[in-house]
């Protein structure tokens, strides 16, 4: 049997443990959802793909016997409501799933009639370990330690790597992680330890412990009253200038913030990151989503449709409708209908449909629609 359809053999699956159960199972892995979720580079780039991804269109289409594509009239149930939360929240978990770990690992909790599924809930990365993951045989898969059947999941992988049947996780590889909470811990440090003294207090004579620490008192506490502090003879007050370049380790944070943008296939731009030396500008806000979709989500778009497209009756195949990112502004639009028009390949009903509003012959038959 396929993937997506039940064996012959009749097992009993329990579900129960799939909500909030995957925090128990500690992986081999070198960094943890935490640690790339604490950097700010890392959340602005996969929120950015994901909240793209999860407000596109998804629709199921057929062929008809013209050979046009037809929207299916009873959408199924994976793709119009494939969870019990919103499908927009449940895309954007599948979407950084794959991002941070390489995979969404998702539970089959339900299947239609014919066996297809129809609603699967994301299981936490976390919790899945891969035995064998080589592209000769069958992967096992554990999930909090116990043994899961490939048949009763779906699974959309993300980075592919050639020999292997999953994807991989970019960012466990690449030192990104360590290297920037390292440098985002070092301005922290800093400040919090007193890596470096605010200032200076000179003595023109040796000083026992107790002498300098009644001099630091009497002078803090003086500052702390917002009173002048007296340092007194032979003695000399030097401040500290603490650059904050320096304090914060900014240019490595900044290129690290980079090199996370690179990873994911986002400009930096786009998550208020400068690059040095780019001068990247747009003619309009439609050629700006346009450049974003074919550089950075159109590949993982196409991926998810295959899988998508897998698990529903054939000869269903699922698309994204990338037309709701694209969408000019009024005033393009209208002069794009314009042409249509003038050139006959578009009807006035048809941009009608395209602008969500009914037909004239419905608008004349019912004049306050």
């Amino acid at each position: 049997m396929g993937l997506f359809r039940p064996q012959r053999e009749e097992r009993a699956i329990s579900f129960q443990s799939i909500w909030g159960s995957g925090g128990d199972f500690n992986p081999d892995k070198s960094y943890t959802l935490a640690d790339g979720l604490r950097l700010s580079a890392v959340i602005a780039c996969i929120n950015l793909r994901a909240s793209t991804i999860a407000q596109l269109p998804l629709v199921s289409y057929q062929t008809d016997a013209q050979g046009l594509q037809q929207p299916v009239a009873l959408q199924p149930q994976l793709i119009a409501a494939p969870s019990k939360l919103p499908r927009s929240f449940w895309l954007r978990q599948m979407s950084m799933s794959r991002d941070l770990y390489g995979n969404a690992w998702g539970a089959i909790t339900g299947r239609d009639a014919a066996g297809y599924a129809s609603s699967v809930e994301w299981l936490n990365p976390v919790s899945i370990k891969v035995v064998d993951s080589s592209s000769v045989g069958r992967a096992q898969i554990r999930y909090n330690g116990q043994p899961f059947s490939l048949d009763d999941m779906l699974v959309v992988p993300g980075f592919p790597v050639p020999g292997q049947q999953f994807g991989i996780a970019p960012l466990e590889s690449s030192g990104l992680i360590e290297l920037s909470s390292r440098a985002q811990e070092f301005g922290s440090e800093w400040f919090a330890n007193g890596a470096v003294p605010s200032s200076i207090i000179y003595a023109d004579q040796e000083l026992t412990a107790e002498q300098a620490s009644q001099i630091r008192s009497s002078i803090t506490s003086s500052w702390k009253k917002r009173r002048p502090a007296v340092v007194g003879s032979g003695l000399k007050y030097e401040s500290i200038d603490v650059n904050a370049d320096e304090s914060q380790f900014l240019e490595t944070k900044r290129n690290c913030a980079i090199e996370i943008c690179q990873v994911f296939g986002v400009p930096p731009e786009k998550i208020g990151v400068a690059s040095s030396g780019s001068s990247v500008t747009y003619a309009n806000r439609e050629q700006q989503a346009q450049q974003f979709l074919v550089d950075s989500i159109n590949a993982d778009l196409v991926l998810i449709q295959e899988v998508l497209t897998a698990a529903v009756p054939q000869p269903q195949y699922v698309r994204f409708n990338t037309g709701a990112l694209l969408r000019s502004d009024l005033q393009t639009r209208y002069a794009s209908y314009a042409t249509a028009l003038a050139a006959g390949f578009l009807t006035v009903d048809e941009v009608r449909e395209l602008e969500d509003r009914p037909p004239l012959a419905d608008m004349k038959a019912s004049p306050n629609a």
